[in-house]
């Protein structure tokens, strides 16, 4: 069973990366230069089946807006919001990441108190 889906504000960057460790590599020296650390799981780097996967967090407009504001680039990366997203000033100048904006989404909260077996 799965947890409500809760609106909130997504920040969207994009960038050129060969594969998604790649992608999740950089993110994390990127947030080292500013001393942030992070929790991967608040990170969705996605690469493929983009319209589908950015569905899942956006509606159809946005999705559209972000593939239009894309460009080149051929990864899209979603960040919750957490310490990253709290720096407004990250991605800085001169990185490899570019900050496509801030939309409105909705992201699903997993269930506190769940009993795995």
């Amino acid at each position: 069973m799965s947890g409500a889906k809760v609106p909130t504000l997504l920040t969207v960057l994009a960038g050129g990366f060969e594969t998604q460790p790649e992608a999740f590599a950089y993110l994390l020296q990127e947030a080292g230069r500013y001393g942030l650390s992070f929790d991967l799981a608040d990170v969705d780097v996605i690469q493929s089946a983009r319209p589908v996967r950015l569905a899942h967090y956006f509606r159809p407009a946005i999705v559209a807006r972000i593939e239009a504001l894309m460009g080149a680039a051929d990864t899209v990366i979603v960040v919750r919001p957490s310490t990253l997203t709290a720096r407004r000033d990250f991605p800085g100048s001169g990185s490899d990441l570019r900050l496509l904006g801030r939309f409105a989404g909705e992201i699903i909260e997993a269930e506190q108190d769940r009993t795995w077996r």
